[in-house]
């Protein structure tokens, strides 16, 4: 049995959606991920969150979420 032009179009347009669907909810799991991490941050006496460096100098949690920006917006 073949699908008529509209079911095929649908069949389509409903695999774009879930494909897109799923990248949404994987960069919400970045997302997730990296604001948890912020939460796990010192905090200061105000109880403002102190990004800082490690005990080595670094510290690219900035640049992670400068990068997952870039990477999500759309």
């Amino acid at each position: 049995m073949s699908l008529d032009p509209a079911q095929r179009h649908q069949i389509e347009q409903d695999a774009i959606t879930a494909a897109w669907e799923a990248e949404r909810l994987a960069a919400c799991d970045e997302a997730i991920a990296l604001l948890r991490e912020i939460a796990d941050l010192e905090t200061d006496d105000d109880g403002d969150v102190m990004i800082g460096a490690d005990e080595d100098g670094r510290n690219n949690l900035l640049q992670r979420i400068d990068e997952f920006l870039a990477d999500h917006d759309q």
